[in-house]
C-alpha cells in the first residue's frame, strides 16, 4: 500500500529539483536502512503522486512517502532479516525436536539446525516454555521477554551452553 503524507494544500505533490530523494530498505524484523538520500533524479522531475506509484508500485513492494518541505521517501520492502538480526539465534520446535532459528524470538522462517533432543525428553516446564516460543505472538509482553531472556542469543557460544545443559537433562 502507498502511503503519502502531503503539507497542507499541496494535495498532489509534484517532484520537482528541489525535491530531496530518499531511498530506504525495510527488513521483516522492522529495522530500516538508509540507502541513500540526494536530488531526485532528472527522470522523476514532474512526476506527481499517480506517476511516482506506477513507477514504484506496492505490489513489488514499494511503500511512497512525500514529506513536507519537499521529501519524497522511497522504501522497499524486504523478505529478509537485517544484518544485525540475521545474527541472532532462538530456540524453537521443529517436527518434535529442539531447533535452533535464524533471527529474533519472533521469526521461524528459517530453521538452521535441528538438534537430537527430543520434545517428550525436556521437563515439562522447559517444553511448555519451547511451545509458547513458537506461538509467541498469543503471549503477553511479559512471558515475551521471559522467553527471549531465556531462548534468544546474540552468539553462538551462549547458545550451544545453553543446548549443552539440554542434553545434561534430557
Amino acid at each position: 500500500m502507498a502511503v503519502f503524507g502531503s503539507p497542507a494544500g499541496n494535495a498532489n505533490p509534484v517532484v520537482s529539483t528541489d525535491t530531496i530523494l530518499c531511498r530506504e530498505k525495510l527488513y521483516l524484523c522492522g529495522d530500516i536502512e538508509e540507502i541513500s538520500e540526494e536530488k531526485a533524479p532528472g527522470s522523476m522531475i514532474g512526476l506527481d503522486r499517480k506517476g511516482i506509484i506506477e513507477r514504484f508500485p506496492a505490489s513489488d513492494g514499494w511503500i511512497v512517502n512525500f514529506h513536507e518541505p519537499q521529501n519524497l521517501t522511497l522504501t522497499i520492502k524486504c523478505g529478509e532479516l537485517c544484518p544485525v538480526h540475521r545474527d541472532y539465534r532462538h530456540l524453537g520446535i521443529y517436527q518434535g525436536k529442539v531447533a535452533v532459528y535464524e533471527g529474533p524470538i519472533e521469526f521461524h522462517g528459517k530453521v538452521i539446525r535441528v538438534e537430537n533432543i527430543t520434545l517428550e525428553s525436556l521437563e515439562s516446564g522447559l517444553r511448555t516454555r519451547l511451545e509458547q516460543v513458537m506461538s509467541i505472538g498469543t503471549q503477553t509482553s511479559a512471558i515475551t521477554e521471559k522467553l527471549r531472556e531465556e531462548f534468544e542469543f546474540t552468539s553462538d557460544e551462549v547458545l550451544n551452553s545453553v543446548l549443552e545443559n539440554f542434553d545434561e537433562n534430557s
